[in-house]
């Protein structure tokens, strides 16, 4: 999945689903090989690297990349990644940080999942991003 497809997505659900643009955006994944509980993480920033890599920062990480924390709603966040002044990222792989270990001296270490699919979850208000295991 890359940044266009992130856009592309939520464009589509905004349409289909005009109350989601409220809706709080997180990224989720499986946390069972049966694949039927999710674990939902909200986001609060996003940034990319040189290695062309773009990741979603889950709430409470992001002051350690020192980025500003948002609670992002789905139109927000839409309008944000259109934003983006420099539009080569638009092509860049996504990722979710999906662990995070902040070391004593301060250093920060992640394992980054790619993200690979989209959903909805009209209960909990959430706009998600999946990351991990996949269904077969």
């Amino acid at each position: 999945m890359i940044v266009q497809h992130i856009i592309e997505d939520l464009e589509s659900v905004l349409t289909s689903t005009p109350e989601a643009s409220s809706f709080e955006v997180a990224f989720a994944s499986y946390i069972d090989d049966d694949f039927e509980q999710i674990e939902f993480k909200s986001i609060e920033a996003f940034n990319w690297d040189e290695d062309e890599e773009f990741f979603l920062v889950p709430t409470g990480i992001a002051k350690y990349y020192n980025l500003e924390e948002n609670v992002y709603s789905a139109e927000t966040f839409l309008n944000q990644l259109k934003n983006i002044e420099n539009t080569s990222v638009l092509n860049f792989v996504t990722f979710a940080r999906a662990r995070t270990k902040i070391a004593k001296d301060g250093s920060v270490a992640s394992l980054n999942s790619p993200l690979w699919g989209t959903g909805i979850h009209k209960t909990e208000k959430l706009v998600y991003f999946y990351h991990g295991k996949q269904p077969e």
